[in-house]
């Protein structure tokens, strides 16, 4: 997204709306993967030479358990502030902040449940839905 600066009047908040693709931003990574499009609402203002952008991601999100290695369906939402010292800009593109903001939200390890079981470490058997024949001592 591309916010124009030097239109913006001094203490003025400009709100913006935009589909973004996921995959022109490069986000299928980890065990997050996003099936359609993320919406982004920004309220842009301008205070002197800062401009200050409240962003709100929000979407579909597919995710992979961490334990049974299950996909599951879930939404992305994230809000974060951004801030920029545009002196001498005319604008400024917010995508690659947006993009980095999204990563860091990438969950290191994910549930599909509290109580998730996970994988028999011996047959690969998902306990979640099945037992399996497998002694604990082998």
């Amino acid at each position: 997204m591309k916010i124009a600066t030097k239109h913006l009047e001094n203490d003025k908040t400009v709100s913006m709306s935009e589909k973004m693709d996921p995959e022109e931003m490069d986000l299928d990574i980890g065990v997050m993967h996003f099936p359609g499009s993320l919406v982004l609402t920004v309220d842009a203002t301008r205070s002197g030479h800062d401009l200050t952008v409240g962003v709100h991601v929000e979407g579909p999100c597919e995710l992979t358990c961490s334990l049974c290695l299950e996909e599951f369906n879930n939404v992305f939402e994230k809000d974060f502030t951004l801030h920029y010292d545009i002196k001498g800009l005319e604008s400024v593109v917010i995508d690659p902040d947006v993009r980095d903001e999204i990563i860091m939200e990438n969950p290191v390890r994910i549930l599909c449940r509290q109580d998730c079981r996970g994988l028999c470490p011996f047959c690969g058997a998902n306990l979640n839905h099945e037992k399996c024949n497998c002694k604990e001592t082998e």
